[in-house]
């Protein structure tokens, strides 16, 4: 059983502390404060000002999150204008790839409208700042979602580009070959009649490597008409390119040919006057000016070039 001592100055000693003290002292105080309390909570009156203390403790609570949320407002803020500043960054690369721009309504329409603000049973300044944040977040979201879409297509349409490019008729098929008749209208020299020239000739002594311009499939090896021995080549993306008055084949029909590679050998055979390449363009079936997709200066004109893109 749990005793209590006390000293004793009058005798110098310690002497046994009965319960009738104790409960004068400690019990009696603790259920005048309980029975207080509950009385005061009943009829509305804080004898020890309980309510003032919690008062103060909610008020500076209160204070603490007001700050934080108009903190949070304003990385929200800063968020959004990193943001605006990644939606110009886009139409740059949309304008790269050859894309259109995202429209200004699109992209105010995937922030969203300004909202009313909902009641979250706070001061009127807390509701604010809450409905605040709430929105900003909402709206960078679905921008971030915009976003996300649009960086998905660009790297699509890049995907895309790449294979293009590489399908291009973009170089000479004939290295150091001078043009000796340009494509359109001319007088020509064995029917001696104006006809159209659907495509270029290029000076080529007889048996000069021969290169497809651009990658592709072979679809047809063989003679026809004026053109004689001729080459034909699907580089996809609407692009057809024929090579015509050759001396030999290097390649067969279904053959997959990359940009560079040495193709056939050029000569006279056909409707010729002398060794020579006629080189034509197709763009979705209608001849156009092979010169307007070569590289621009035709600068690109060395063994060590075409060999690599040959290699390729």
């Amino acid at each position: 059983m749990l005793k209590f001592f006390y000293f004793s100055g009058s005798d110098l000693r310690y002497r046994k502390l009965g319960w009738r003290p104790i409960a004068s002292f400690v019990i009696i105080p603790v259920i005048l404060s309980a029975v207080l309390t509950l009385v005061g909570s009943r009829f509305g009156f804080d004898p020890f000002r309980l309510e003032n203390l919690r008062t103060a403790s909610m008020s500076r609570e209160n204070s603490t999150l007001k700050s934080r949320l108009a903190s949070l407002n304003g990385k929200l803020n800063d968020m959004q204008a990193y943001m605006n500043r990644l939606g110009n960054s886009d139409d740059l690369l949309r304008t790269s790839v050859d894309l259109p721009f995202i429209p200004p309504d699109q992209r105010k329409a995937s922030i969203g409208g300004v909202a009313e603000n909902p009641d979250y049973g706070v001061s009127s300044s807390a509701n604010t700042l809450i409905s605040d944040a709430s929105k900003s977040l909402d709206a960078l979201e679905r921008e971030a979602k915009l976003q996300e879409g649009s960086y998905a297509d660009i790297m699509k349409k890049y995907k895309s580009n790449q294979r293009l490019f590489g399908h291009i008729p973009a170089i000479d098929p004939i290295q150091g070959g001078g043009i000796i008749d340009g494509f359109g209208m001319r007088f020509h020299p064995i029917l001696h009649v104006r006809i159209m020239h659907e495509g270029i000739d290029l000076d080529a002594p007889f048996g000069s490597q021969v290169h497809a311009t651009g990658d592709g499939v072979v679809t047809y090896v063989g003679r026809r008409g004026g053109y004689g021995k001729l080459v034909e080549i699907d580089h996809g993306f609407g692009y057809t390119t024929l090579y015509a008055h050759l001396s030999k084949y290097l390649v067969r029909e279904g053959e997959k040919v990359k940009r560079g590679q040495v193709i056939a050998l050029s000569g006279d055979t056909g409707m010729s006057t002398g060794p020579h390449l006629h080189y034509g363009v197709e763009k979705d079936g209608v001849f156009v000016d092979p010169t307007h997709y070569f590289f621009d200066g035709r600068q690109f004109d060395s063994p060590k070039f075409y060999s690599q893109l040959a290699g390729k």
